[in-house]
């Protein structure tokens, strides 16, 4: 391989920039044409060595095949196929693309002239961690991989090793640069190497002793000096939070580590790919490891044994890279907690699952590994390859072949066979909410049988449970048939493989994880100023979620935040500059609604509280349920009473209000929302609030407009307000409200008629849309419908009293011609 770009373009010093020579240009430019030409050409096969690769000829030309288990590191690499079919050769034309390359000294060394050995080639677009045996005892020092060229081991800086500046069981990390291995961080000299050690062991002693501190004495103020001339008081869990927040590496981060049947045993022997992983807990370490080779049928601490567990079993089994700080190991154990099994070696505290396979009828399945893809050699036919069963009534499938213990992304195809035309099926994960099969429900994933006695197909994508079930579900009766493929697993990896992390170690780039904090307020707290992402699953609150100002907080899938207290579980009060959005499910513990009047009350429990907000965003799929008070609640708008926030995709369920905006919550606007079963979707009790695209059926009251500091003269439009009691309910309204392209349709029944009802208020104009319920005005209320399409047949006259004004103009009946009470 030629040099790498950011050798031939390196900037140099800013007084003299280098020029790049236009040779190593040309030879760079081949390289990558090359190589895109050859990976554009044929498919990629593998072999364990180079003999095995020489002895096969049998693939067209241009055919790329890798090479990744030769005991000579040089013989691995890509290799391209030269020739027809059985004849020809294969040629070497580029290095396997590992970013990281473990590498250990060897005693053939000196301490000043080290000798180390890679599994797989070296080169300068990998870093390689290297393993020191010895103290240098003389500069410059050297160090040859495989037996090649010594290269000069540089600083950072570029400056010479000096004597003792490498110690004794240190790990470097470097880069060949050209005939000098440049270290990623600058050389220490013994000294310093101490005191650094030193001043680690105070630091960690400190940070647990802050946590036991925050743990016994949450909230005690403690008076420390700030700027030499006065005091700031602080929490102890700040000064717990901020011993916690230094020198924790990047958690979840995972690279290589690949899994593989060996091919001289494949009933019991895996193949594991050299990687280097961060431990799986709040205070990870790095491990490196080599390439190995495990055996299930042999316990760990024998030869190639990789069994902790005492006996071997058919089921899922986890593989782990441990450490005891130093060595890192690699074995197997049906538990995701491996720690207390028989076999597990004392003083590995440390560990992390890089992968799961499965041991059927006494021998491993064959999984073929592309990163967190695991493809099954053979698709794997469910219930034996017979009918299973499915009705409209959902019902929980356990997937054979798909490891449990662990969600995962299963793959697999299924068939759908019904006597019911243009019935479907619907295939789900058991971690989300159950939902009728339909178009005008949550849909199909299984087509629709579209002529008597056929079936159909898709291809699936649909997340577990531990259990490794999921969920089946039909329009009618039929017969499913599954075939799994394969899964997606991430094995714990939170990060990117390329992401570096913030200055804190913590995260993606900038992001915060919520992972790496105890409590998901603890996340907030640290997010501000950044992106939070908030890992799928389900959290526990009992007091508030308290939001922080200038923060972006994202899930990377679905979120459940529930609570039994009457508390707002996100509470953005005061907050500006502030965005969520994706999937988010805040649940109370109210009892389901029963219809109209409903068992529900205000409790004041609420989902999210708005209060004196400015500049927000929420977006996405934002679900309140059994929210014992307001599933969004917004009140004093900031700023001459301006909120200006955006609300996209709200659901709510079982909630006493949908939505409330009251005491001067004004200017959002809220759009593509969809409320049922609540006492009120939707209650305003102040103005200028714009409510878009909105479905709310099978409510007490759909729009509840009352009177309030600078009530109502807001506006509904292309609002569904269908199968209530109350499709409209405004009380005591001096400033009006707009109705314009909605909807207002029967009662909670779904027939009969439900109300229109507009008391004490003016103002209230409806132009166009269709009604199809009961209007009645009490108490000198002025009302104009305009331009509308009335139903006769779900209304009955419209009743007038107190001295109302009805006005009622341009509006067409279903029976012909213009409504009766037009003027």
């Amino acid at each position: 391989m030629p040099e790498s770009a950011l050798v031939i373009w390196a900037d140099g010093p800013s007084s003299s920039p280098y020029e790049p020579d236009k040779a190593l240009i040309r030879a760079w430019g081949y390289w990558v044409e090359s190589t895109i030409g050859a990976l554009s050409s044929g498919a990629t096969i593998s072999f364990l060595s180079l003999a095995a690769l020489n002895a096969d000829l049998n693939h067209p030309a241009y055919t790329l095949a890798w090479v990744n288990g030769d005991p000579v590191a040089e013989n691995n690499g890509i290799y391209r196929k030269l020739g027809a079919s059985g004849t020809g050769s294969w040629t070497r034309f580029a290095d396997l693309p590992y970013s990281f390359i473990a590498a250990t000294a060897t005693a053939d060394g000196e301490p000043s002239a080290i000798e180390a050995v890679t599994g797989i080639p070296v080169s300068s677009s990998a870093m390689i961690v290297l393993d020191i045996l010895e103290e240098n005892d003389a500069s410059p020092v050297t160090v040859s991989f495989n037996g090649g060229d010594p290269l000069t081991i540089k600083s950072n800086t570029g400056n010479d090793i000096a004597t003792g500046g490498l110690l004794a069981g240190m790990r470097v990390l470097g880069t060949i640069i050209g005939n000098t291995f440049r270290l990623i961080t600058d050389q220490v000299d013994a000294a310093i190497v101490a005191e650094a050690e030193a001043a680690m062991t105070a630091a960690i002693a400190a940070r647990n002793g802050a946590k036991e501190w925050a743990n016994n004495n949450f909230g005690v103020p403690v008076s420390v000096p700030a700027g030499g001339d006065g005091s700031t008081t602080f929490s102890a869990k700040h000064w717990a939070e901020v011993a916690l927040e230094g020198g924790t590496i990047l958690r979840g981060y995972l690279f290589g580590g690949e899994i593989s049947n060996n091919a001289t045993d494949l009933t019991n022997d895996l193949d594991i790919a050299a990687g280097v992983a961060a431990s799986d807990d709040t205070t990870p370490i790095l491990m490196v490891w080599a390439a190995v080779t495990r055996q299930l049928d042999v316990a760990y601490g024998s030869g190639n044994g990789g069994r902790f567990d005492s006996a071997i079993a058919d089921g899922v089994w986890h593989i782990f890279a441990c450490s005891n700080g130093s060595a890192t190991i690699i074995g197997m154990s049906q538990s995701v907690v491996p720690t207390s099994a028989p076999n597990y070696p004392s003083g590995y505290t440390k560990y992390r699952r890089i992968g799961s396979r499965n041991r059927i009828s006494g021998a491993w399945r064959r999984v073929i590994q592309r990163g967190d893809r695991h493809m099954l050699l053979d698709p794997l036919p469910q219930n034996g390859g017979a009918a299973i069963g499915t009705t409209t009534t959902a019902a929980l499938l356990g997937l054979t072949g798909i490891p449990t213990g662990i969600e995962v992304e299963a793959l697999f195809e299924a068939s759908f066979t019904s006597a019911t035309v243009t019935s479907g099926a619907l295939l789900s994960s058991p971690l989300i909410n159950d939902a009728a099969v339909g178009a005008s429900n949550a849909g199909t994933n299984v087509g629709h049988i579209q002529v008597a006695s056929q079936y159909t197909a898709g291809s699936l994508r649909v997340r577990t449970n531990t259990s490794g079930q999921i969920r089946h579900r039909a329009a009618a009766a039929g017969n499913l048939y599954l075939a799994v493929h394969g899964w997606f697993d991430d094995r714990g990896a939170a990060v990117f493989k390329s992401a570096s992390a913030a200055a804190s170690g913590r995260g993606i780039g900038s992001a915060v994880l919520s992972a790496d904090y105890p409590t998901l307020q603890d996340a907030i707290t640290a997010a501000a100023g950044k992106r939070l992402i908030v890992e799928a699953g389900s959290y526990v609150v009992s007091s508030s979620l308290t939001g922080v100002d200038n923060i972006e907080i994202e899930s990377n899938g679905p979120v459940t935040i529930s609570t039994t207290a009457d508390i707002a579980i996100l509470d953005m009060t005061s907050k500006t500059n502030w965005m969520l959005r994706g999937m988010f499910r805040f649940v109370g513990d109210a009892t389901p609604y029963t219809g109209y009047p409903g068992s529900l009350a205000d409790s004041g429990q609420k989902g999210i509280k708005l209060s004196a907000c400015d500049r927000y965003m929420i977006d996405g799929m934002i679900e309140f349920e059994n929210i014992n008070g307001s599933g969004l609640y917004a009140e004093l708008s900031a700023g001459g009473w301006q909120h200006k926030g955006m609300i996209r995709g709200l659901r709510a369920k079982s909630c006493y209000h949908g939505i409330r905006y009251t005491n001067v919550a004004e200017y959002d606007e809220v759009s593509d929302f969809s409320i049922d079963n609540c006492a009120f979707a939707v209650r305003v009790e102040s103005g200028n609030v714009m409510f878009v695209n909105g479905k709310m059926n099978f409510n007490s009251v759909c729009v509840s407009v009352q009177a309030g500091s600078n009530d109502a003269h807001g506006e509904f439009a292309n609002c569904q307000m269908n199968h209530s009691e109350y499709a409209v309910d405004c009380l005591g309204l001096t400033f009006g409200e707009v109705f314009t392209g909605c909807i207002a349709l029967g009662n909670q029944a779904g027939s009969g008629h439900g109300k229109i009802r507009i008391d004490n208020s003016v103002g209230v104009q409806w132009n166009g849309g269709q009604i199809g319920c009961d209007i009645s005005l009490l108490n000198t209320s002025k009302v104009a419908i305009m331009n509308a399409y009335m139903r006769s047949g779900l209304m009955s006259a419209p009743s007038v009293s107190g001295a109302s004004i009805f006005t009622a103009k341009n509006n067409v009946v279903d029976t012909g011609g213009l409504w009766t009470y037009n003027n």
